[in-house]
């Protein structure tokens, strides 16, 4: 589908945006020197009752939708010990309705990272194909990718972080790798279905449910640094897997990146996509949640931003335009990557049609950045207060206005790291 650009009078016509400088956000920094070679001490360490009889069995490793540092390099780590332990790995994609949900769409979504037999040396095995396991008392199914389940064992490897739309103790992890991205479409389908205020419990007994009936030989769960870098790994024996992936949990929310000025009149987001976040931006970091329920957990953790503007979707995400619905305004550029169908298969299968809405959209950068400062309740709008950033994940380094100044001065963890300077749009109104 293509969009044409609007013939409108824009109602901020004449408004010159404010100037920018560069901040620096300070976090906590854990950085794993050297993750591939702390990966395979760890693997090592692993007691030889769980690595045991391995010789000869194929075992399969999760592998997730969602980008990661040094994906492919842990990756092959893990097949190569594998190998030595005697085993036979496979890799098989575990991202639910992901990259429209087809077989095929998952395997080249797992090759743009570099996960490919010709790198990995094992083979990648993709099917939306999945056995029922057990079903839970009051109905509930428990599925498990068809080559999975045929596997002698599994390694269940994903990134731990805090969940897109709820709070509890297990969120976006071990748990919901299993429940969800082993699950594959039918799982996710079926487990959003159930509803997100009692997602949290429903991880806990699905993945109770799925361990009594699969092998999974241990797992490895991982925390992402705000500057992009494995901050923790662990690898975890099956009987302390709901364990550690909550402690894990609460270790990632205590040290995830945020915005921390109190009140933002625009932000600006140069990029969203689902190797980002689950939501394509994450609300963890804008407070825009569509479920009502869990709207105050957001809230509590995320600046009070009056408009978003996005302004792109990553190569990575295909067109999946999940989260738009989330913003306020999208550039021309973005309204014309939207893949509907991507993005419809996510939307309807994670029940949340919101996220799927589509803004209005502006002719180009320039426009769409004026009308949401023209449209902020600002009866200055030379002091508003702007804020852009990559995405959600890369927030070291943010821009803002002047206007914000005062504020990030009274914050021992913000440091401007430049002089004050104007936009710069390119003949078309574009920043890039």
């Amino acid at each position: 589908m293509h969009f044409d650009r609007l013939n409108y009078k824009p109602m901020h016509e004449g408004l010159e945006l404010p100037q920018m400088v560069r901040v620096r956000q300070c976090f906590p920094n854990h950085s794993i020197k050297e993750p591939e070679k702390y990966l395979q001490s760890r693997l090592r360490a692993l007691e030889p009752a769980v690595i045991g009889g391995l010789r000869g069995k194929r075992i399969g490793i999760s592998a997730g939708s969602r980008g990661l540092p040094h994906y492919k390099e842990l990756m092959k780590v893990m097949c190569d010990q594998l190998r030595e332990w005697g085993a036979e790995p496979f890799v098989f994609p575990a991202m639910g309705s992901h990259a429209g949900a087809t077989a095929e769409g998952q395997k080249n979504h797992l090759a743009q990272f570099g996960l490919c037999e010709e790198y990995l040396g094992a083979p990648v095995l993709s099917t939306m194909a999945v056995e029922t396991v057990e079903t839970l008392e009051d109905g509930f199914p428990v599925y498990c990718d068809k080559y999975a389940c045929e596997a002698d064992g599994i390694v269940v490897f994903n990134k731990i972080k805090p969940h897109t739309h709820f709070k509890y103790k297990h969120e976006s992890g071990l748990l919901k790798m299993i429940c969800i991205g082993i699950g594959k479409h039918m799982g996710a389908d079926t487990f959003h279905a159930w509803g997100y205020d009692d997602f949290g419990p429903n991880l806990e007994r699905v993945s109770r449910a799925f361990l009594r009936n699969v092998n999974v030989v241990f797992s490895v769960g991982m925390i992402q640094t705000p500057s992009d870098d494995i901050g923790y790994l662990e690898v975890i024996p099956t009987d302390r897997l709901l364990e550690r992936d909550a402690a894990m949990q609460e270790i990632a929310k205590n040290e995830m990146p945020r915005l921390k000025l109190p009140k933002i009149d625009v932000l600006v987001i140069d990029e969203i996509g689902k190797e980002i976040s689950g939501a394509g931006m994450d609300p963890n970091v804008t407070g825009r949640t569509e479920r009502r329920s869990q709207f105050d957990g957001f809230q509590r953790i995320a600046p009070d931003i009056e408009k978003i503007v996005l302004l792109d979707i990553t190569d990575a995400a295909h067109g999946n335009a999940t989260g738009a619905g989330a913003a306020d305004i999208i550039s021309y550029r973005f309204a014309n990557k939207i893949d509907f169908s991507s993005t419809y298969t996510n939307i309807i299968t994670a029940k949340s049609f919101r996220m799927g809405a589509m803004p209005l959209y502006a002719n180009n950068d320039r426009d769409a950045i004026g009308m949401a400062v023209a449209n902020s309740f600002l009866l200055d709008t030379s002091k508003a207060k702007i804020v852009r950033i990559k995405n959600t994940l890369m927030l070291e380094e943010i821009e803002c206005s002047v206007g914000c100044l005062e504020e990030i001065a009274e914050h021992d963890d913000m440091q401007v790291i430049s002089e004050p300077y104007g936009w710069i749009f390119d003949e078309n109104g574009n920043l890039w």
